[in-house]
């Protein structure tokens, strides 16, 4: 692992970079939206549905630009535009200037994500265990951001915003000075004869197995983006503090540097159709837990659930796709963060819409629980069996 380290750190250091700022800004705006700036639930989760419809826009886009031009390009002419989305931010955050940078900002994080995980892609078609490394960095700046959150926000996002400034700087001037050295190494590793070989030897994915992990994508996280969005909410109502959500998130990115750690040595592709529906099973029954009762035991304990989900589940999805397809990697991973941005669209509008209708938050996590379940089904039903004789 430690030689993987030394060979893939500025694309690693990247993943952290951008994961920094992106979990220092999400977490916040259902909070900045309903509370600072007085927008109901649905209102707040329709800015966050374009902000998410943005983030797939971009993540398709970063997709075929990763495909198509040098990656060196691609990912300066990002983060140079997120530099000034930032800036705009710290001057004008108000009720219609946030949204907007919101919006502009889920378009280029989705690119450069998807760009970070196609250059991945490139590299790893042999094991997921690059993928698995990846996340733990990724992870890393979500325990950064996450943590952040309680010192620097006090009802102002300026402190928010120069953080974002300094990460994509830093990710700038990152990516100029390693970028072409990193374009080479992707290029060496692609036309080595061994990597043709097993690139010719590599079964495909059947289209409707693609299809169904692309669509347990979108379920997921219209379930997953309740804790993103709605549960903020609910844990004020409980007067249990912002505090509280912030230390969740430090935890949830805690446990997961832990949790792909261990992974990153039991990882094969064999089993990661099983990693899936292990984390899918995790997430829907983090979420029927919190429908039994409430308080801080119990959303720590629904949080470990969710965090163990999260970490077999995430990264095995895009594993899964690249050992089974054969070129185009930005096509394919701009198609999985293209249908999980869409999830992360729908969740909070659905959730708004749920807690609007009952206003209940237990009503919601009960659905929420039910759809995960049915996903999982529908998982082993429509993709293991495939799987298993496509590798006969």
């Amino acid at each position: 692992m430690l030689k993987t380290i030394r060979r893939m750190w500025p694309l690693l250091v990247l993943g952290f970079l951008v994961n920094t700022a992106y979990s220092v800004m999400w977490p916040l705006t259902t909070i900045y939206l309903h509370g600072n700036l007085h927008l109901n639930l649905v209102q707040s989760g329709l800015i966050l549905a374009a902000y998410s419809g943005c983030n797939v826009l971009g993540g398709y886009l970063g997709g075929v630009l990763s495909d198509r031009y040098s990656a060196k390009t691609v990912g300066l002419g990002m983060l140079a535009a997120l530099v000034i989305d930032a800036g705009f931010g710290f001057i004008w955050n108000g009720i219609i200037a946030y949204p907007i940078v919101l919006i502009i900002f889920g378009l280029l994080t989705g690119g450069m994500l998807t760009l970070i995980t196609a250059i991945t892609a490139q590299l790893s078609h042999n094991d997921s265990k690059l993928f698995n490394l990846l996340y733990i960095f990724i992870n890393v700046g979500l325990v950064v951001g996450t943590a952040s959150i309680g010192v620097l926000f006090h009802h102002s996002l300026r402190p928010i915003f120069t953080l974002l400034i300094v990460c994509y700087l830093g990710a700038f001037a990152l990516w100029r000075w390693k970028a072409a050295e990193f374009e080479v190494s992707g290029t060496d590793e692609t036309i080595t004869p061994s990597t043709q070989q097993t690139t010719t030897n590599r079964k495909k994915l059947p289209v409707a197995s693609l299809v169904i992990v692309l669509l347990t994508l979108v379920f997921m996280w219209i379930t997953y983006a309740q804790w993103m969005s709605n549960v903020s909410v609910y844990i004020q109502d409980e007067g249990l503090g912002i505090k509280l959500y912030s230390y969740l998130w430090v935890y949830n990115g805690i446990l997961l540097i832990i949790v792909q750690a261990l992974m990153t040595k039991a990882s094969h592709v064999r089993i990661i159709p099983w990693q899936i529906l292990l984390g899918l099973l995790a997430i829907a029954f983090s979420f029927l837990l919190m429908t039994t009762t409430s308080g801080i035991i119990v959303l720590f304990t629904a949080m470990t659930l969710l965090t163990v989900g999260e970490a077999v589940y995430v990264p095995g999805v895009p594993a899964l796709i690249n050992a089974y397809t054969v070129g185009n990697e930005g096509k394919y991973q701009g198609l999985v963060n293209s249908f999980s941005s869409v999830g992360k669209a729908l969740g909070p509008v659905l959730g708004g819409v749920v807690i609007g209708q009952f206003t209940s938050f237990k009503f919601l996590f009960f659905l929420c629980a039910i759809v995960d379940f049915i996903v999982a089904a529908g998982f082993v039903l429509g993709v293991a069996p495939l799987l298993r004789r496509h590798s006969k």
